[in-house]
């Protein structure tokens, strides 16, 4: 008679068989809770569901008719009648689109790859269509409402709401259509250009790779900072060490009394913030409904990112999250061109980038220390800030230096002729 074993010790034996043999690498991830809490909404979606994660909740199904719609033009399009040969790339990619999701997908096999077909179709068909004019169908409510197309980008630039970007290739190469401008990432650009945070945005159109791309939150983040990445790739690195804590530079309004001056730069790279001589140089950048969602998400991208890897956007986001203390310091920048309020009122803007500053990790190599020690260097000088005390408060207009020249002038005259007057009374020695 065999023994009855312990049923703690069957629970972990399964649990132990469930898991990978070897460390698995995701790329997905959940949002922590100490990242989530300050506005758990900037991390849900609104109408779609994309991968796992957000799969089968009641408020997004409406949207699971559509993703069925979108297929099914599809095969029309290419007059098939079935969808066999994607059910089968998904089914070979299964098990190594389930390795990029962290945690434990309780998802059936069936259910998951249907799941990524339909969410990759829909995918590479919506930025077909917004590519496209003539591929939209008349009654399609995505291109009917704008609202419903800002939603369904905000949804698609979640980190939650991501399948594994090679899936998404997968399928847009068994898909091509014979014009040449149907590239993915042509499509994917022209489909995030009304998003971008920066208003210069030429110069982040550069040559890149979908290669090793993430997902498709991923592939963005490696559009808006690849060229960056290229730029700063000879940077030193500059790791403080612990006696050398970074001391956060102070408030636009305070620079800018202690004579440091603020102009949009229009050459560099959006993330690119120097200072020189007493001036700081901000490429200009867009603050509207979105922003907050959108940085957000890409910090928490960042947030999973290993130590030695730079986490421009989370560094960029705290950088301004010093500079904005205030209603002030918004109407500060948006004077000199480098901000652009899409929001309406000031403080509103404030308030946004003083929950963006809360609980976030910059790079290990912080990007902007530089910057930082010279802006500290400059606003603790005395003389720096006694000079600008004098042009503020005594030189704030033309008339003043007009009246302090007059002035500067009668002194030397009056001194002339004190002069000329003692010197009339000394009278020569004679021998």
């Amino acid at each position: 008679m065999s023994e009855t074993r312990d049923e703690v010790s069957v629970r972990i034996d399964n649990i132990l068989l469930a898991l990978p043999s070897s460390r698995c690498n995701p790329s997905i991830f959940r949002v922590s809770d100490d990242i989530r809490y300050t506005n758990e909404k900037l991390y849900d979606p609104k109408v779609i569901s994309i991968g796992p994660f957000h799969h089968g909740k009641d408020h997004l199904q409406n949207m699971e008719q559509h993703k069925l719609r979108y297929l099914k033009l599809l095969l029309k399009r290419r007059n098939e009648s079935s969808v066999d040969k994607y059910v089968t790339a998904m089914r070979s990619l299964e098990e190594k689109a389930r390795k990029c999701y962290a945690g434990l997908v309780e998802i059936s096999p069936d259910d998951f790859v249907q799941m990524l077909l339909l969410d990759g179709c829909f995918i590479i068909e919506l930025i077909r269509k917004y590519g496209f004019d003539e591929m939209r169908e008349s009654d399609d409510i995505i291109f009917q409402y704008e609202q419903v197309l800002s939603q369904l980008r905000h949804d698609l630039m979640l980190v939650e709401n991501q399948v594994p970007f090679f899936v998404v290739d997968q399928l847009f190469s068994m898909t091509r259509m014979g014009n040449p401008d149907d590239h993915i990432l042509y499509l994917i650009q022209l489909f995030i250009g009304d998003i971008s945070l920066w208003t210069e945005a030429s110069e982040m159109t550069g040559k890149i790779s979908a290669k090793n791309a993430d997902h498709l939150l991923g592939l963005v983040y490696r559009i808006w900072c690849s060229s960056f990445a290229k730029i700063t790739a000879n940077k030193p690195v500059r790791v403080l060490e612990e006696e050398q804590k970074m001391v956060a530079i102070n408030s636009t309004t305070e620079l800018q009394e202690a004579g440091i001056k603020f102009e949009r730069d229009t050459k560099s790279h959006c993330l690119d913030i120097k200072f020189s001589k007493g001036v700081m140089k901000i490429p200009s950048f867009n603050v509207s409904d979105e922003t907050e969602s959108i940085l957000r998400n890409i910090i928490a991208y960042e947030h999973f990112f290993i130590d030695n890897q730079p986490k421009y956007v989370t560094d960029y986001a705290f950088f301004l999250h010093c500079l904005i203390n205030s209603s002030k310091d918004v109407e500060i920048l948006r004077r000199h061109g480098i901000l652009t309020n899409l929001l309406g009122y000031d403080e509103m803007v404030y308030h946004m980038f003083n929950r963006l500053g809360r609980n976030i990790i910059i790079s290990y190599d912080f990007y902007y220390v530089d910057v930082y020690e010279k802006v500290n260097g400059h606003y603790g000088c005395r003389w720096n800030r006694w000079m600008a005390n004098l042009r503020r408060n005594y030189f704030n207009s033309p008339w003043a230096y007009i009246s302090f020249f007059a002035a500067l002038l009668l002194l030397f005259f009056t001194l002339i002729q004190t002069v000329f007057t003692v010197l009339s009374y000394v009278k020569p020695k004679t021998k």
